[in-house]
This record gives C-alpha cells, sequence and structure tokens, in this order.
C-alpha cells in the first residue's frame, strides 16, 4: 500500500466515523484558530499604535532645542533662539531635506452669525498642505502670497465646517469674527486628526502664520520640522539638519535635536508580543488537549481494527507499513482540523476587523506555522498508538474479537 492508498484509506476511516472525528478535533480546531487570531490582533494593535503615536507623518521629522547642561548641573534661564526665513531657506539646502515646515499656535473664540466655538489656530505657509499631505475639499489652500501679505483669510476643518455651516452648500467667502477682528474663510480641508484623537468638537482652524504673529504677539516660527526625501534615512537626515541649524546659528549654550521614537516603538513592541505570546500560550493549551484526545481516538481504532492489522501482517504487511498507516491516519485528522482552524480564524479576524477599532492581518507565517504544528502534534500524538498496531502479532490479531 503506497502513501496515497494509505492518505485514502486514512479519509475513509475519518469519513466513517464523522461524529467521533469532528469531536476528536475540537480542540485542535479551537486551539490554532485560536493562536492565529491572537497574534493577528496583537500584530494589528502593534502596527495601529505605531502608526497613531509614532508615525503619522513618515517623512517628517520634528526639531526642536535644547539647552547644555552646565558643568554643575545648576539649571540656568535660557531663550530658545528666534528663527527666520534665512534660516528655513538654509535648510532647504541640506542635502536630503525636500522642503521645511516652520508653524506657530493660536487660539480663539470664532463668532459667524449667532454661532460662537473655541478653535485651535495653526500658522502656516504655502509648504504646509503639500508637505503634510492635506486634502483641501473647498475653496484653495493658503500659500506664500497670504503669509508674506499678511493677508486675513482662514480655512476651517471639516469638523468646523460641520459645527459652523452644517445646512449651508459653499462656505468660500464667509466671513468669521475671530477675538473681535473678521477673516475670510477662502478653503475648507480634511481633518487630519483620527476621531478618536480629538480633544475638541469644534475642529480647528489654519492661518498664515504672520497674522498669527501679529495677532497674539508671538513668534512666527514656533515649532520647526522638516521633509526628508528619503524615509528609510529620516532620522539621519533630521539630525543633519539640525546640526546644520545649530552651526550656522552659532549656538554655544545648546543645540537643535530631533525626537528619537525608536526606543518608545520598542517598548510598545516588547509589551504587545509579551501580552501575544502569554495569551497565545494559554490558547495553545488546546492544542495540547486536542493531542491528548487525537491520541486516545487512535488507541480506540486500533482497537476497532485488530482483525484488520492481523489480516493485512498474514498477507505480509511489514510492521513498518503498519506504523505508516496509523501516522497517516492521524496527522490527517489533526490536519484537517488544522485547516478548518484556520479558516474558523480568517472568519474571525474578518470580524474584528469589521466590529474593532483594530485591523487584524492574519499572517501567511502564521498560517503555515499552524498547519505544521497541526501536522507535528498528528505525528507526536500519533506514535503510540502506530507502534501499538505495528507490534500486534498476527495470529493474535486474527483470533481477537
Amino acid at each position: 500500500m503506497n502513501l496515497w492508498e494509505s492518505f485514502k484509506v486514512a479519509l475513509s476511516s475519518i469519513w466513517n466515523h464523522k461524529v467521533r472525528s469532528i469531536l476528536t478535533m475540537l480542540g485542535i480546531i479551537i486551539g490554532v484558530a485560536a493562536v492565529i487570531v491572537i497574534v493577528a490582533i496583537g500584530q494589528g494593535a502593534k502596527k495601529q499604535m505605531t502608526d497613531e503615536l509614532f508615525s503619522t507623518d513618515k517623512n517628517v521629522v520634528e526639531l526642536y532645542y535644547e539647552q547644555i547642561e552646565t558643568e554643575d548641573g545648576m539649571e540656568t534661564f535660557w531663550e530658545e533662539p528666534e528663527l527666520t526665513s534665512m534660516d528655513l531657506e538654509f535648510l532647504g539646502e541640506v542635502p536630503g531635506v525636500k522642503s521645511v515646515l516652520a508653524t506657530n499656535q493660536g487660539f480663539g473664540t470664532a463668532m459667524i452669525n449667532d454661532k460662537q466655538a473655541e478653535l485651535d489656530i495653526t500658522g502656516v505657509d504655502g509648504e504646509y498642505f503639500t508637505a503634510r499631505n492635506i486634502q483641501t475639499v473647498e475653496g484653495r489652500p493658503l500659500n506664500d502670497k497670504d503669509n508674506d501679505g499678511l493677508n486675513r483669510v482662514v480655512m476651517i476643518d471639516t469638523v468646523a465646517r460641520d459645527k459652523f455651516f452644517k445646512d449651508t452648500d459653499d462656505v468660500i467667502g464667509e466671513i468669521m469674527d475671530l477675538d473681535g477682528n473678521p477673516y475670510k474663510i477662502v478653503g475648507v480641508y480634511e481633518s487630519p486628526i483620527p476621531e478618536q484623537f480629538r480633544w475638541s468638537e469644534n475642529g480647528e482652524m489654519v492661518m498664515p502664520r504672520s497674522v498669527i504673529s501679529m495677532m497674539f504677539g508671538n513668534r512666527e516660527i514656533e515649532s520647526l520640522a522638516v521633509i526628508a526625501d528619503d524615509p528609510e534615512r529620516i532620522s539621519e537626515i533630521g539630525m543633519e539638519a539640525a546640526n546644520a541649524l545649530t552651526e550656522q546659528k552659532k549656538l554655544e549654550d545648546g543645540a537643535y535635536t530631533i525626537h528619537d521614537f525608536s526606543e518608545y516603538e520598542q517598548e510598545v513592541e516588547t509589551v504587545i508580543t509579551m501580552m501575544t505570546l502569554f495569551i497565545g500560550s494559554i490558547a495553545a493549551i488546546s492544542l495540547l488537549v486536542g493531542g491528548i484526545g487525537v491520541m486516545n481516538i487512535m488507541l480506540v481504532s486500533v482497537t476497532e481494527r485488530t482483525r484488520e492489522i492481523g489480516l493485512r501482517k498474514a498477507l505480509g504487511a511489514t510492521r513498518g507499513k503498519i506504523l505508516l498507516q496509523f501516522l497517516i491516519e492521524s496527522v490527517t485528522l489533526t490536519s484537517l482540523g488544522g485547516l478548518i482552524g484556520i479558516g474558523l480564524a480568517a472568519l474571525g479576524a474578518m470580524l474584528i476587523t469589521i466590529f474593532a477599532p483594530i485591523t487584524a492581518p492574519i499572517s501567511p507565517v502564521v498560517v503555515l506555522i499552524g498547519v505544521g504544528f497541526s501536522a507535528f502534534i498528528g505525528i507526536i500524538f500519533g506514535i503510540l498508538p502506530a507502534n501499538k498496531a505495528s507490534k500486534l502479532s498476527p495470529i493474535d490479531a486474527l483470533r481477537y474479537e
């Protein structure tokens, strides 16, 4: 009997005892499905946390000023160097820097008709929308002419538009009163902040940063970032830009540097990996229980087929052939359970993606490991029954009632 014939005999035996086979495979099915789904959830959660916390803009790196500590460790009063448009032009010439982002912040009370709300205001220039990949849904984006000409124009996001102009078809040209000063709305942009991270339901707005500086009396450039032309070298390019700016400004008491989130990413990855392994190991216990069930049912199968084993030995079947036959049946049983478990895991991952706020991607590597581990369980827990069958004496087996 060759391998294909042995496989057909194994399928026939499983089919003739359908209920018993399904109950035997249940532990394998649940174990494989649980492990795959848990790993998928862990991978999805890790990716979502990493993307939302650290990688909102893949090629944007923030620069900030850091004071150098004195040798005696005493704190001293310091003021961040003031940045100018010449500094921005200088940074734009650093190798690897695609463009430079400079912003400032404000906060004001906006009033349109009879509606009033507190809004965050970001001061920007013409590079902002392209670099941040922010979509303009109505009107036009702000440009460098608005910034250089101190134009009293603003853009509101889609959240603010829904609050102030929910029943208005066209908002372009509307006048907004901001702390007693009129501003013309020239555009609406898609809010870049995910809904779960919005601290205010009023939305936000942008205006030329030169106007914010004039309106609130703060610096025209408060936050600085560079856009790298190669996302794979973002940290390297960011540090080169920071070092170049430090030399350009001839700073002695401090230096420009970048935020390095690699350590935080590693910590998040470690925590999620540990949780996934812990919960996955608990789910893997069902695989062990399922394997014990397979061994038990195979022992029952050997007892039921004692006369068949004796007849095959009497007709010349070797011990190795008998051993292989029952191992194939055990592996087929557990592999079928693994395949059903994979299908159940795919369904579970799809439901999680639909109804939960995370995506649960099923890794092909995990699927292959699941199938391989199921077959491995069939071999491990099928050895004892197969070995018992192969050692039966033909005469004793034929006499068995």
